[in-house]
């Protein structure tokens, strides 16, 4: 942004007397729905030579209409509707249009203070008195008075005339004369009244008037739509849009406006006027790097020189550099010429504030990843100790992650401990001005199956059809589903669309509604750090929790204004990590010198790996990558680096043919033999983005930047470029003697594999934190899931699969213990003959009011342990642990430490105990005689105390109920879920068995059908099913079996079954056991 702007607008010249000045896009997330394109495409076919985009209190989307009106030769006017606050409370609009760079830079101020305490746009107010005290605030902007939703247009409505006045001088004193009488003509009952009245006053006090359209949707039929976003973002179908809007309020055309305001022309012609007014010139392009903090900018080049060197000598030190000669040699030329690189790109500042801010982390014990994506492919970040991978070793190329041939900015990721890096964010933020730091906003887009559920609601079109319709679009988790794409992929849909109407103008409908923005967010890592203040470029915002402010831009919108952005990811793995590390050095025991990372060819880590025991391994713990280690039997972290990048969408066939080659079973055959030297490391199979970039240059003649450029066309499939590049690949190679067929053939197969190769700087980061991960597993099992389990808490499904990996595993989960109340859970070592140790159940685990509940229990059990229930009762503070508590307390057998009464007893008993507990001699014979209260209670049966387990815990904890029958009912099932998960093949028929946990009914095009979701003691599964398959009732936590068809994802992650029976195992003991909660038929 600069105030050199342009001296005349663009496209004036055509002689076109109207412009739109009050326009709301998508970016109005509670009242707008224009597209920028779509919007900027119709002024130009109406021969418009300006636009405005005023959203509702934000410039979320200027950057981007900036952008798209430029390149169509359309001038762009950047403005925003104003919400209001009055001195007592009242609220009204204005809007406010830049006129200059200058008047930009205060209207982001001023959206600035608006959103000082505002969640949302509707909720941020610019308020009256501060506005007043700012008399320069309002410098280089356009000011409309905001026609009857504005303080004028209130005062006039309201019959108030003097108010009106007063309100046009205050005015007109704020703006220094820049300002207008806003009339609109749009359908609004008391318009015409309004605008009678606005021209006396524009006549009386002499201020010029001008004709608005206010603009929330492109076409007439978008209004129905229109209604509906408004209702979601009130709460309510149409809530938002009753009264507020009309039909009119769709793009006119110029002819259109001059005929509304045939009667007052001045009104119309003073919009191109105040087009002319407005020159906001923005800077794409332009790089805003950020400067050092402990050097000039022209100084960086050399202090970076001085910070490397001081990191070099530190790996020597450490025998992280090679002893070798020849080899130091080659490391040393290759930092010389990744510095002249970065040095003459430009880049040194970056890599110093990213050193800066790591080595601070590091330095105070907050964990940093190995690395991640393409930085870790740089020596120089290496040594600087911002990755912790040696590319050498693992023959990355720095090229992969900074180009000299390709001009752009540098993008390192960087992962923290969650719990360090918002420390490290604030230390950013003293170090370099809280004003130049701001976290980047990301916009959540309606998707495929919510467009039509929405455009069915706007149309009254039933639940039913618009549930079966949304449904045929498919989900696919690594990519983004369209309408189009499925209508051309679903037969069915295609079916339905071009045979039903009602469904062809449903799916026509929500077309038009897919892609639209629904709400803002923080993006995940992205943080700004600006030379100069970030209000010069955009608003900011705080989100509710957080100190950081964040920007009104995304990243492509920050890149755009040439503001570089940092990536400060929070990544769990490294706070499980740094929680088993200090649980480990703990005990007193000996451990490595991080005790995250163990030794690179450690037996018991590659034998876990090898037995795909995997749960809670970063990267690995899916099923269908354990079935991948398992007949991988990987022995190198190399194995780990090429499953990460096979393991996906696309090379996923190539995991058993790299299996094979390994083992000898299949020939490492290539192409061409001179490619086994870069393709030797994965048996000939091309994995690697760097091998496609080693083939280019050692056949191809490339230098590492062209490789790097051939490598980005082929990932994209350019058709064109590919044409390029493939002459100059053959003429490559034939300069080197290689013939013509075989460069043709070579190309070929980089062609068919660059398309899906992985970049391997992120593999190999990622296969690094994954074996560092399986080494504290192997060797530090009890710290390790007592470290997982306590940053799971409240998720009950992950609590369960890692409570069964303790148990496969041999690691004992001791039961909550009140006398014990740590929030986590704690990990209790006594390595000897017995074992490893055993686990703690962690108190927050439990359903019992949170970290408050735990903290006056840890207080009262400081004193002495508690000796019964009805002590407990006594010592706490029945404000903080009410009865509720208590109860769950109970339930989970958090007293068992105490040698009290069955869980029943004391769930009966509990009422006269917190009775008691204000009758002091009562209260004190309990405590002496503390099973007396409850013996008379009769016992429960033990269905009973697991369920209430489930109830407090969130999941069976000491016994399954299918464990009692669970002989019976393998003798019946074809395999148990967690094996049909592991081996059967989709589509296949099984008969399983398993505990009915929940059941819920639906009526379809098909007829009544209902899901039931079973769970034996490994695994659960969802069975869907129609009613005449059902042949007996279903009982809730009983044994039920299923006969039906599997159907499992590919990466075996999703698991249903269709049934074609489902029935009880009423049969002897099986029935006698079966804790009967509840009936439930199928209607």
């Amino acid at each position: 942004m600069t105030d050199g702007c342009s001296k005349e607008p663009l496209g004036c010249s055509c002689g076109v007397d109207f412009v739109h000045l009050r326009m709301h896009s998508e970016y109005s997330m509670h009242d707008g729905m224009v597209r920028v394109e779509d919007a900027v495409r119709a002024a130009r076919a109406d021969m418009q030579c300006a636009l405005a985009l005023t959203d509702l209190n934000n410039v979320c989307g200027a950057v981007k209409f900036y952008k798209a009106a430029v390149r169509s030769g359309l001038k762009p006017i950047v403005g925003c509707h104003l919400l209001l606050r009055g001195a007592f409370g009242d609220t009204s609009s204005v809007l406010a249009l830049a006129r200059s760079c200058g008047g930009y830079r205060n209207m982001c101020r001023i959206l600035t203070a608006a959103w000082a305490n505002a969640a949302t746009c509707v909720e941020a107010r610019v308020d009256m008195r501060w506005l007043a005290a700012c008399p320069r605030i309002l410098n280089g902007i356009v000011v409309l008075s905001g026609a009857l939703d504005g303080p004028i247009g209130r005062h006039i409505i309201a019959g108030n005339s003097s108010a009106a006045r007063r309100s046009v001088d205050d005015w007109l004193t704020m703006t220094q004369g820049s300002f207008y009488l806003e009339l609109q003509r749009c359908g609004h009952s008391g318009t015409e009244a309004y605008v009678h009245r606005a021209l006396e006053l524009s006549m009386y006090a002499k201020v010029p008037v001008v004709a608005t359209h206010p603009i929330q949707f492109m076409t007439p039929s978008d209004y129905p739509l229109h209604c509906v976003r408004c209702g979601m973002a009130a709460g309510a179908l149409g809530a938002g849009a009753t009264g507020m809007f009309t039909r009119e309020q769709h793009f006119k055309s110029r002819e259109s406006m001059s005929r509304i305001f045939r009667d007052i022309p001045s009104a119309i012609s003073n919009t191109s006027a105040i087009a002319r007014m407005c020159n906001l010139h923005m800077d794409i392009g332009r790089l805003r790097r950020p400067v050092f903090a402990c050097c000039s900018p022209c100084n960086e080049a050399s202090a970076l020189a001085g910070t490397l060197g001081s990191g070099i000598r530190l790996h020597m030190k450490s025998g992280r550099m090679p002893r070798c000669t020849c080899q130091r040699r080659e490391y040393a030329a290759r930092i010389r010429e990744e510095y002249r690189i970065v040095a003459g790109m430009g880049f040194c500042g970056y890599f110093l504030i990213v050193a800066d801010f790591v080595g601070w982390a590091r330095a105070r014990g907050i964990p940093v990843g190995t690395g991640r994506g393409s930085g870790a492919g740089s020596l120089m970040a290496f040594m600087l100790g911002i990755t912790d991978i040696d590319p050498i070793e693992h023959g990355l190329l720095f090229e992969r992650f900074l180009n000299p041939e390709r001009v752009t900015m540098p993008d390192i990721d960087i992962d923290f401990c969650q719990e360090g890096r918002d420390r490290v964010v604030q230390y950013v933020r003293q170090r370099y001005g809280n004003g130049c730091v701001a976290q980047i906003t990301t916009f959540g887009t309606m998707a495929a199956r919510a467009a039509v559920r929405e455009a069915a609601r706007a149309m009254g079109v039933s639940y039913t059809l618009a549930d079966s319709i949304a449904r045929l679009v498919p989900i696919k988790p690594c990519a983004r589903v369209t309408i189009p794409h499925s209508l051309k992929e679903v037969r069915m849909l295609r079916d339905r669309y071009a045979s039903e109407g009602d469904v062809r103008l449903l799916i026509d409908t929500a077309s038009r509604m897919e892609g639209l923005v629904r709400n803002m967010a923080v993006h995940a890592g992205g943080v700004i750090i600006s030379p100069a203040d970030i209000q010069d470029l955009c608003p900011l915002y705080q989100q509710a929790g957080s100190i950081v402010p964040v920007s009104q831009l995304d990243k492509d919108d920050a890149e755009s204004l040439g503001l570089v952005k940092f990536d400060f990811l929070g990544l769990t793995t490294l706070t499980i990590l740094n929680y088993a590390a200090r649980c480990v050095v703990g005990t007193g025991r000996a451990v490595s010198k991080h005790a995250l990372c163990g030794p690179p060819c450690d037996s018991a880590t590659f034998g876990l790996l090898q037995a795909a025991d995997t749960v809670a391994i970063f990267q690995l713990e899916g099923i269908g990558m354990q079935e991948a280690l398992r007949i991988t039997v990987p022995d190198r972290l190399g194995d780990i680096i090429a499953l990460i990048s096979l393991y996906r969408p696309g090379p996923m066939h190539l995991v058993r043919s790299y299996c094979r080659r390994k083992h000898g079973v299949e020939a490492a055959g290539v192409v061409d033999e001179r490619l086994m030297p870069i393709l030797g490391e994965t048996y000939g199979i091309m994995v690697y983005q760097e091998q496609v970039m080693r083939i280019a240059q050692a056949m191809g003649g490339y230098t590492p930047g062209e490789a790097d450029l051939l490598r980005r066309v082929m990932s994209r499939k350019q058709p064109m470029d590919m044409a390029a590049h493939r002459i100059s690949f053959v003429s490559g190679a034939a300069r080197q003697g290689i013939g013509g067929s075989s460069a043709v053939a070579v190309f070929q197969h980089m062609e068919k594999f660059a398309s899906y190769g992985f970049n391997k700087s992120h593999a190999a980061a990622y296969a690094t934190m994954s074996y560092q991960t399986a080494w504290v597993k192997a060797r530090h099992p009890v710290e390790f899931m007592a470290s997982n389990m306590s940053w799971s808490l409240g998720d009950y499904d992950r609590l369960r699969l890692l409570r069964i990996d303790c148990a496969r595993r041999g690691v004992p989960l001791r039961a909550p213990d009140v006398n014990r109340p740590s929030y986590r859970f704690t990990p209790i070592t006594c390595y000897g003959s017995e074992g490893h140790g055993y686990i703690v159940y962690g108190l927050g685990a439990i359903k019992c009011g949170g970290e408050a509940v735990l903290r006056d229990i840890a207080r009262c059990r400081e004193d002495r342990p508690f000796r019964s229930l009805y002590d407990f009762l006594a010592r706490i503070n029945s404000r903080i642990v009410k009865r509720s508590a208590v109860e769950c307390l109970i339930k989970a057998g958090a007293f068992h430490c105490c040698h009290c009464c069955p869980r029943a007893h004391m769930l009966a008993a509990l009422p006269a105990a917190m009775r008691d507990r204000h009758e002091p001699t009562a209260l004190l014979w309990r405590i002496q005689h503390p099973t007396s209260a409850a013996c008379l209670v009769a016992p429960g049966a033990w269905r009973f105390a697991v369920q209430h387990e489930r109830e407090a815990l969130g999941y069976y904890f000491s016994i399954h109920p299918f464990s009692r029958c669970r002989g019976a009912a393998r003798a019946i099932a074809t395999m148990g879920l967690d094996a049909i998960r592991r081996r059967a093949r989709s589509h296949a028929i099984i008969t399983m068995c398993g505990v009915a946990l929940s059941m819920g009914a639906r009526s379809g095009p098909e007829g009544h059908s209902a899901m039931v979701v079973i769970e034996d003691d490994t695994d659960r599964c969802p069975v869907y099913c129609a009613t005449r398959y059902v042949t007996v009732p279903v009982l809730i936590r009983s044994p039920l079996v299923v006969t039906g068809r599997v159907y499992l994802s590919k990466d075996r992650e999703r698991l249903s079954v269709t049934a074609m029976r489902l029935g009880g195992t009423y049969t002897g003991a099986m029935l006698d056991r079966a804790p009967v909660q509840g009936i439930y038929r199928i209607p």
